[in-house]
């Protein structure tokens, strides 16, 4: 009702677990981390709790747009089954045949087994995934711990990944569950949204909408806070009703009587104590029983990249014993054995803002000078040392390294310690940092030098710019050093964090999407008729319509973009490196 109202192209508050809302938060970033570790162990249970409403279920789904081509999924999203039922269901999940009518444990299990050992022998991987487990019964959860037996003498066939409350912790902690606990090889729990998250929730969440206005000001997300108690899902709800009472109230912005007049239509009668302890258990049973998460299955991604394959820091809380950190690059699950502490992604050294995205950036763009240096000496290796020794060499320097060498490759000089933040360099240099979480393949689809973070075996983080990308090799600059190593070395090490530069157009100061008008749309315009020629027909008008859209579809299609018609920084970033000459690019050697 209030979307056109707002200018959202879709509700921006909706409950159901939509991938492209996840706001990936450092929590959630290693949630997501264990998921996909459970695609590419060796088997066992990785466990995920969480509150009611704190993302487990979106995670998961987040996981499922991640699923390589070799594997095989079972989703179990009704836990209130019997042994037998959950066997059948597995079944199900699986295409497994069995007979109709009643079987035995016995069948089922013979039939799982048959399929788990020719999946195995095809090299695919068989993942479960249990929601709501802590709603199963003891007798269900010990049948499950059975299915971990299923194996060879090599590897164990089946892993399986368990969502619950924290109720199943307490489950878990019984004397007749020790035996499910001790094949729990990594545990995560996710807590609720500190205040300064949530405040970043709702930003997200909007800008997917398609707006990029801030309806929520700090006032009003202070009690937000209060009254959520940064639950995403009590969050939703009571935003998705203080829009309405916004709209209906013909205000242009959500304040704090707005707030609270929804918040009451949600709970009842509420108090403006902090934190009321009596109100949680209110709360908490409120959220519980809030809509049912919606059908399970692939969600694709409507963001205009490439999807990006976000990963993190993975701890195993059972036994402290080292782990394999995941890369999820699309065709290649390559684990890399390390000991990464989850605490060691939140310390990062002040170089750049990480909260100074390319999409608040305002600045006109310029085109840089060009470098006349010679290129630096290849080092080409498939040794381990030599990455090594350029990455993690001084590691604690290696971060303004690396920002100096990016700016070189785009004829600029800078110096951390001289000119301090380095996105706002970039701004004043015609320039704009684009943050993001991905794989090669949205760094290939780019195709430009990034500043991308490692992380060595003792959690220690460094920078390195990658200069070229080819098929199966990539090269790392530092300084008047490189070194070329494999793809697979890459992914050991590297967790999906990179930065780029880009140039930004007139006028941009958010996405471009159909009813879009202004200076930008004609500007963007233009481009068209340098790319496409007589075959694009300027518009006269300074509105986004439908031949402008049917034109940047078209120019997506062509580079592998999501062809929805809304332009932000990866199409720009296209065009650009389309029509200017001499741009830094990762498709070369140069640099």
């Amino acid at each position: 009702m209030y979307n056109a109202y707002f200018g959202f192209k879709e509700s921006p508050f909706s409950i159901a677990p939509d991938p492209r809302y996840l706001y990936m938060t450092e929590q959630h970033r290693e949630a997501l981390a264990h998921l996909v570790y459970g695609l590419n162990s060796e088997g066992g249970c990785i466990l995920l709790t969480g509150e009611v409403g704190t993302g487990k279920t979106t995670v998961c789904r987040c996981l499922l747009e991640q699923i390589p081509e070799k594997s095989n999924i079972a989703l179990v999203f009704n836990p209130k089954v019997t042994a037998t039922e959950l066997l059948e269901t597995i079944c199900d999940e699986l295409h497994i045949e069995y007979p109709q009518g009643e079987n035995s444990v016995k069948t089922y299990i013979d039939r799982i087994n048959d399929f788990l050992l020719q999946a195995n022998a095809a090299g695919q991987k068989t993942v479960l995934i249990i929601d709501e487990a802590q709603n199963m019964e003891n007798a269900v959860l010990e049948q499950l711990r059975l299915l971990t037996n299923l194996e060879t003498n090599q590897r164990k066939l089946l892993q399986i990944i368990i969502l619950g409350q924290p109720e199943l912790l307490e489950i878990l902690s019984q004397e007749n569950m020790r035996q499910l606990a001790q094949r729990i090889t990594a545990r995560f729990h996710l807590n609720p949204l500190s205040r300064n998250e949530l405040k970043a929730y709702i930003s997200h969440r909007l800008a997917v909408a398609g707006s990029n206005v801030q309806l929520f000001d700090e006032k009003t997300i202070k009690r937000l806070f209060q009254l959520s108690h940064g639950i995403p899902r009590l969050i939703n709800i009571i935003c998705d009703r203080a829009l309405l009472g916004a709209y209906v109230e013909n205000k242009t912005s959500v304040d704090t009587e707005t707030l609270n007049n929804a918040a009451k239509e949600v709970f009842g009668k509420i108090t403006h104590k902090k934190h009321s302890k009596r109100r949680w258990p209110v709360i908490t049973a409120i959220a519980a029983g809030v809509a049912a998460i919606a059908v399970a299955g692939y969600l694709i991604l409507q963001t205009e990249a490439v999807p990006p394959a976000p990963i993190a820091q993975l701890t195993n809380d059972s036994s402290q014993q080292a782990v394999a950190v995941a890369s999820i690059e699309a065709e290649k699950q390559i684990p890399a054995v390390t000991s990464i502490n989850a605490e060691a992604v939140a310390a990062d050294a002040a170089v750049f803002n990480q909260g100074a995205s390319a999409e608040d950036d305002t600045d006109a763009a310029q085109q840089p000078d060009q470098a006349a240096e010679a290129p630096p000496v290849i080092i080409k290796s498939s040794d381990l040392a030599d990455f090594r020794q350029l990455v993690f060499s001084e590691s604690e320097k290696s971060k303004a390294r690396a920002y100096a060498d990016l700016f070189d490759v785009w004829s600029k000089e800078y110096n951390a310690a001289k000119n301090g933040n380095a996105c706002a360099f970039a701004r004043n240099n015609g320039l704009s940092c684009l943050h993001r979480q991905g794989n090669l393949r949205s760094l290939a689809v780019l195709n430009r030098p990034a500043v991308l973070k490692f992380y060595d075996e003792k959690n220690g983080a460094a920078y390195a710019i990658l200069t070229y990308l080819g098929d199966n090799e990539a090269t790392l600059r530092k300084g008047e050093t490189t070194v070329t190593v494999s793809a697979d070395t890459l992914n050991r090490y590297w967790l999906g964090e990179y930065t780029l530069l880009w140039q930004k157009p007139p006028y941009y100061n958010s996405a471009v999407q159909p009813g879009s008008h202004g200076p930008i749309v004609q500007w963007l315009d233009q481009q068209l008729v340098r790319l496409y020629g007589h075959d694009h027909t300027p518009t006269i008008h300074d509105t986004y319509n439908d031949e402008l859209k049917s034109q940047i579809v078209k120019f997506q299609q062509s580079k592998g973009l999501t062809p929805d018609g809304v332009v932000g920084p990866h199409t720009f970033i296209l065009l650009n490196s389309e029509l200017e000459a001499d741009l830094p690019l990762l498709n070369t050697r140069k640099g």
